[in-house]
């Protein structure tokens, strides 16, 4: 749905400016910083490209499709809903739903064609009974198995996974940019972190866990689905009522049981491959520590939805108790 868009993308070529940016990038970019290697530093121009890509589609977004959803889901004679949507900050949170609605299914649609792809890669700790399909070491998972593919679960390098991190690197420094100007402290935390974790992923560590972490994307359509329903009003409809247990049972299942189980294997890796000469133990760090912040976020996040949920549930019922009395 959209590779065509984003092969279209990540084809532009890099900025030439008589040799300057190469000079630019050499000089002041190269081995700077852990991540900025020759790997990522050949991909740089494509992250700044996705991420200019994803700010024309949130001022796409501010201008055109905003006011779209505006005259369609408020009513005319609600005067204060349309006086309050036609605000700037409420319009820049629009915008930031929509980018953020089509980021997640961009970004999925890879995860999984890398994950369908690379079938006996990111199976190799599950037992499934039909071998003709998939490699062997799938049927014979044991410890030993686990344990000699570590070092390719680190250290392996995909092109589906490149483009996986490009997209992300991309998407996680727009969304950097854009919550400092018009989002809260939380969301530019998260912004950084991401950034962070997957410029790694680009420049060659812990590669494979592209795709693997970015299953968390699956909750945030629903989750934008159920903003969209608060803000116009619509949450008391069904469909909304079935959105909201679709998203909060997906973003337990991928951002809180996924992640710590993922995060689980991840360290283990690490303490497998500690000694491989490869093995970057700042990076190792900052990953931890960064999977560590997000994971201690979705339970933060996670925790207020019950308590919204619980207060929606148990609220309604003390209301109607006391007009019953």
């Amino acid at each position: 749905m959209f590779a065509a868009i984003v092969d279209f993308i990540l084809s532009i070529p890099k900025p030439d400016l008589d040799g300057r940016y190469e000079e630019f990038t050499e000089r002041y970019l190269l081995n700077k910083v852990s991540f900025l290697n020759k790997t990522y530093i050949s991909h740089l121009h494509k992250v700044f490209y996705v991420a200019v890509s994803y700010h024309l589609l949130f001022l796409f977004s501010f201008y055109i499709l905003q006011p779209l959803l505006s005259n369609l889901l408020i009513k005319k004679e609600d005067k204060e809903a349309i006086a309050r949507d036609a605000k700037k900050k409420k319009r820049n949170q629009v915008a930031m739903h929509i980018v953020s609605f089509i980021q997640a299914l961009c970004i999925l649609e890879f995860c999984f064609k890398a994950i369908y792809k690379d079938m006996n890669y990111y199976f190799t700790f599950v037992t499934l009974k039909n071998n003709s399909i998939y490699s062997h070491s799938l049927s014979n998972f044991g410890w030993e198995s686990f344990k000699s593919q570590a070092s390719e679960r680190l250290f392996g390098y995909t092109d589906f996974n490149e483009k996986i991190a490009i997209l992300a690197c991309g998407y996680f420094l727009w969304d950097m940019a854009i919550s400092a100007y018009c989002s809260t402290p939380a969301f530019m935390v998260h912004g950084v972190v991401s950034f962070t974790v997957y410029s790694i992923g680009l420049s060659g560590f812990i590669n494979y866990y592209a795709a693997v972490f970015l299953i968390f994307e699956l909750s945030n359509p629903f989750l934008n689905i159920r903003w969209f329903a608060n803000h116009y009003k619509l949450s008391d409809s069904k469909l909304a009522q079935l959105n909201e247990i679709i998203f909060m049972s997906m973003f337990f299942i991928c951002r809180i049981v996924w992640g710590l189980v993922q995060m689980g294997v991840l360290v283990t890796d690490f303490v497998i491959c500690f000694k491989d000469p490869r093995f970057h133990k700042g990076h190792a760090l900052i990953i931890t520590l960064g999977n560590g912040i997000l994971d201690i976020l979705n339970l933060y996040w996670f925790m207020i939805m019950l308590k919204i949920a619980r207060k929606r549930i148990f609220g309604g019922k003390k209301i109607i108790n006391k007009k019953v009395e």
